[in-house]
């Protein structure tokens, strides 16, 4: 114990020592950089695409990242929380459209994990959302993408391209780039070894939350989307009509401005409540109540009132017991006024803050789910954390769950189009490694899989006509917390965004046909015209897929000795 508090007073002593020696400013005073934790998933592959990016950075800046491997969830909770200093992190089109993707990076967005602000980037995101001339609105999100990649709070590494395999026998699924990812209301068997209409599938993951209201990430979505439904349901074409999810029609007025849902009759929840309008207008008022924290609570903000009822600032109601009050008189004032509303059981009337052409299709994304109130708060926090837990009203409900291993998925009987849902049961394990689904899909134990980047000449060679490949609309990217001493200069961002060869990376590491991202917004995401991709239009190779490693080292340099670190060598080759 002594040993210990002599070694301490030794070491404060030299450090006082060096930072006298350092006053004068001079090169040999600077410090040592500071530790950049770099927060990414525990998969396998997740694992080797971060060491990708660590060995990228090692060799062309001389930094050296400290790898955080972390489960998904965790990791989605400590981006919540700010944990993190760089963090490899993904996001998916939940409507086609580039605000779907710029929309996360307004100051205090719910998704600002970095903690980056840009008035006129939020003034150009405001223009968007309002604006009726698709010409205009697309100009400002380009100028706003321009904004973000130039001052890089984020850094985009590669556009993902989806690779997988699927046996003969599977017939049915539909897939998109956008949500919902993958559709099993349509998917049935043909001559299935082990017998027809049951799907094994891989979630590769435990759902971190099953919350409609709440959810956030790809995986929970795939379960929600199948056990629960909107006011409309992507049909076996990939399309949205009328009649297709759970309203029956709509009409808009000649404005655009409201929609008038009329439910289909006899709806029910599966324990056979009767399923009404108003499911629909507590689900989504209970999205923007912020009291919920919602991190997808802006995907209402299309929705008139939703975003005043988001801002409505509640006090701590034990230390501010008459501010409380205010407060929640406040919020109820602001639900009251909010532009959803259930005219009867079978009537929704929604008002619209602005004409949307992809409004319609948002209703089929989960946020717009319906949910059953009594059931909600009956079970509080602890509601869709078990199967007997939720209640469900799309094609498929959960009947077995063993978290972090398997969950089970049956046929729902009481949902309105029970009849032409023919499978009755998929299985779904969450198996993180890549070697195990591959073995399993080879012993027909697995009916689909995605095919690791290390199995696809594999399965090109060996299995030409089950394996398949489409472009999807998610993007990989680097997030910077600005709170960092280093990554506070954007003069280091961009010099890590200039250090990274894009392209190596996507062949050498990735191998798996996922193309480098010179832009943010993928080329799936369309501009104004629907054929043309917003990315080729406006931002075609705004950033450069090679890199500049020699300009990328002198940015570095003079921003880390401008803060008073000593830059470091990269290795010699």
């Amino acid at each position: 114990m002594q040993l210990k508090k002599m070694a301490v007073v030794f070491t404060c002593l030299l450090l006082v020592a060096s930072l006298l020696a350092g006053c004068d400013g001079s090169q040999s005073g600077s410090q040592s950089l500071p530790t950049i934790r770099f927060l990414a998933d525990d998969s396998e592959a997740a694992k080797k695409y971060a060491q990708g990016l660590q060995e990228i950075f090692r060799q062309a800046l001389g930094i050296e990242l400290v790898l955080e491997n972390v489960d998904f969830a965790t990791r989605l909770q400590k981006m919540r929380d700010g944990d993190f200093d760089l963090v490899f992190a993904g996001w998916g089109a939940d409507y086609n459209d580039p605000l779907s993707f710029l929309e996360l990076w307004v100051t205090d967005g719910p998704y600002n994990d970095v903690g980056w602000s840009n008035a006129e980037f939020d003034e150009l995101i405001s223009i968007a959302r309002s604006s009726t001339d698709q010409e205009e609105r697309m100009e400002a999100l380009a100028k706003a993408e321009k904004i973000l990649l130039d001052e890089a709070p984020i850094i985009p590494v590669y556009w993902r391209q989806r690779n997988y395999a699927e046996h003969p026998w599977v017939k049915g699924i539909i897939r998109s780039a956008v949500f919902p990812a993958n559709e099993w209301k349509w998917a049935y068997t043909e001559g299935r070894p082990g017998g027809d209409n049951v799907l094994n599938l891989n979630l590769g993951e435990e759902p971190p939350d099953l919350q409609s209201i709440t959810c956030t990430d790809a995986v929970s979505m795939d379960i929600l989307n199948a056990t629960l439904e909107g006011l409309v349901r992507m049909n076996a074409n990939g399309e949205y009509e009328q009649g297709s999810g759970l309203a029956e029609s709509w009409t808009i007025s000649d404005d655009g401005l409201v929609y008038t849902f009329e439910l289909k009759e006899g709806l029910k929840w599966s324990n056979g409540e009767p399923l009404t309008a108003h499911d629909f207008e507590y689900a989504w008022k209970k999205v923007v109540d912020p009291r919920t924290a919602s991190q997808y609570n802006y995907m209402m903000f299309f929705v008139k009132g939703a975003e005043a009822v988001a801002n409505v600032e509640i006090p701590d109601k034990e230390s501010d017991p008459e501010g409380y009050e205010q407060a929640m008189a406040e919020l109820q004032e602001a639900m009251d006024n909010m532009g959803v509303k259930a005219l009867d059981d079978l009537t929704l009337e929604v008002t619209l803050e602005a004409p949307s052409a992809f409004f319609l299709s948002l209703t089929a994304f989960s946020p717009y789910f319906p949910l059953n109130q009594a059931a909600h708060e009956q079970w509080g926090e602890e509601y869709a954390t078990e199967p007997d837990k939720m209640l469900y009203c799309g094609p498929f409900v959960i009947d077995e769950w063993k978290h972090g291993s398997k969950m089970v998925l049956k046929k729902n009987p009481n949902y309105w189009d029970a009849d032409n849902v023919k499978l009755e049961q998929i299985n779904l394990d969450m198996i993180k490694d890549i070697n195990t689904p591959v073995t399993m899909y080879e012993a027909k134990e697995l009916d689909v899989i995605g095919v690791p980047g290390d199995f696809i000449p594999k399965f090109q060679a060996e299995r030409p006509d089950e394996f398949k490949q489409m472009p999807e609309a998610i993007t990989f990217y680097l997030e910077c917390n600005l709170n960092h001493p280093l990554l506070k200069d954007q003069r280091v961002r961009q010099a890590l965004s200039l250090a990274l060869d894009r392209q190596e990376y996507c062949d050498n590491v990735l191998r798996n046909y996922s193309a480098p991202a010179y832009a943010y917004n993928p080329p799936s995401i369309s501009s104004e015209e629907p054929s043309v991709p917003f990315v080729e239009k406006y931002l075609n190779d705004y950033l450069p897929i090679n890199g500049d490693v020699e300009k990328a080292r002198e940015i570095f340099k003079a921003a880390v000795e401008a803060l008073g670190y000593e830059a470091p060598e990269p290795p010699t080759k």
